[in-house]
């Protein structure tokens, strides 16, 4: 029996067709395992600095090496001031000289022998010897650098001897006393993932597991992976870690925690 055409165009079309059965399954957000044992961690100091050369001149010592320890107010680093101090000393003696000058003229004052220029001036000039004064005692206290806290040095960039410009970077410190750990986690962990959230660090280095907690949270989420930087305390002894080790973080989210 023939079939009519009508029917046979519609075969056809449907034959055309792709088999809805074949098709992927919409899109599903990503499995929610909310303990991962591979979220890697970077240790690094809470504090660090680099400390740099607040004026020109030449290094007469550089007291410290790379992986030295110091302590706050230390002497670290030292310059030939003898220019600066010769400055000083100059400045010192001109300061002296208007003042003694401003009295003696405040005194002709007083018996109307002196004009109100003349005791202006005066003033003027013990003024400006006492800011060139000053000028030349913060110079003098530059010609050495103190630690700013204690800690170690983490490079040395400079030796004894060697002539540096103003600017100059000398000495990288850290301050080994107190270290954090950055690691990076889902975004959707914020429901429940808060500053002061206990969770644990596994450091390669040392071997060992440490106590953290969530310090803070980044400020920015990454819209293409969904997720965002977390900041952690790391409790350990002084002298157990150094910058740049790395590790786990194991995370163990409340029982109340939904996927």
């Amino acid at each position: 029996m023939r079939r009519p055409v009508a029917e046979l165009c519609l075969l056809a079309l449907l034959g055309s067709l792709p088999v809805m059965a074949d098709e992927l399954p919409p899109l599903q957000p990503p499995p929610a395992s909310l303990a991962e044992p591979d979220l890697r961690v970077q240790l690094n100091a809470r504090q660090r600095t680099v400390i740099s050369s607040e004026l020109a001149g030449k290094i007469t010592e550089v007291k410290v090496k790379e992986g030295d320890s110091f302590r706050k107010g230390e002497r670290l680093v030292g310059f030939d001031c003898a220019i600066h101090r010769a400055r000083l000393g100059h400045s010192a003696a001109a300061q002296e000289a208007a003042s003694r000058k401003l009295g003696v003229a405040r005194k002709l004052d007083q018996l109307q022998s002196i004009s109100v220029s003349d005791l202006s001036q005066a003033q003027a000039e013990l003024s400006m010897a006492r800011a060139q004064n000053g000028v030349n005692q913060v110079m003098v206290q530059h010609c050495s650098i103190d630690a700013p806290f204690s800690g170690r040095v983490a490079e040395r960039k400079v030796q004894p001897g060697e002539y540096v410009a103003e600017g100059k970077e000398l000495l990288a410190l850290y301050d080994d006393s107190a270290f954090e750990v950055e690691l990076i986690v889902p975004s959707r962990w914020m429901v429940w993932l808060k500053p002061g959230f206990a969770f644990s660090v596994h450091l390669d280095e040392t071997g060992s597991d440490y106590p953290a907690k969530v310090d803070r949270l980044g400020s920015v989420i990454d819209p293409l992976s969904q997720s965002i930087k977390v900041f952690g305390r790391i409790d350990a002894q002084a002298g157990q870690l150094l910058p740049g080790m790395s590790g786990n973080a194991r995370i163990t989210p409340p029982a109340s925690a939904d996927s």
